[in-house]
């Protein structure tokens, strides 16, 4: 019997979030295109003198702060997914451990009594070396 390790569904936490690859290319293609054309209609403008130059100043800093405010949302996000990510380590880290001392005691107290069947100690044994290969396996010694 070969164990796959299971895969965990992750419920995006934002709209943002479930966009594809390419959706999140072509929205930042889209975005780049867009500020590229206003700044060039802005320079346009202004070289017409159809609006005073400190509008490319000004355009220059709502720019600078929505990307700053971007950015600022991206580690924001990063941070609280690599601290969700670090709890549930932890958690299966701690499930790790519990289990791993019931499996002990079971272990311990699997020894043939009046009114147990071999088979029925043969199969317990099976089932905690089998739980306790799959921990082996699936999660990382603890440090």
């Amino acid at each position: 019997m070969e164990l796959r390790r299971p895969s965990v569904a992750i419920q995006p936490s934002s709209w943002i979030a479930s966009f594809s690859n390419t959706q999140r290319v072509l929205v930042s293609g889209g975005v780049a295109l867009l500020v590229f054309l206003a700044g060039g209609a802005l320079d346009w403008l202004v070289g017409r003198q159809l609006i005073p130059p400190i509008s490319l100043m000004l355009a220059g800093a709502a720019v600078a702060l929505a990307i700053g405010a971007s950015v600022l949302k991206i580690l924001t996000d990063a941070h609280a997914h690599y601290a969700t990510l670090l709890e549930r380590l932890e958690l299966i880290s701690q499930l790790n451990h519990h289990i791993r001392n019931a499996l002990q005691i079971i272990a311990y107290h699997n020894v043939p009594a009046p009114g147990r069947s071999e088979h029925a100690i043969q199969q317990v044994s099976e089932a905690v070396t089998r739980i306790d290969s799959v921990l082996r396996d699936m999660l990382p010694p603890r440090k």
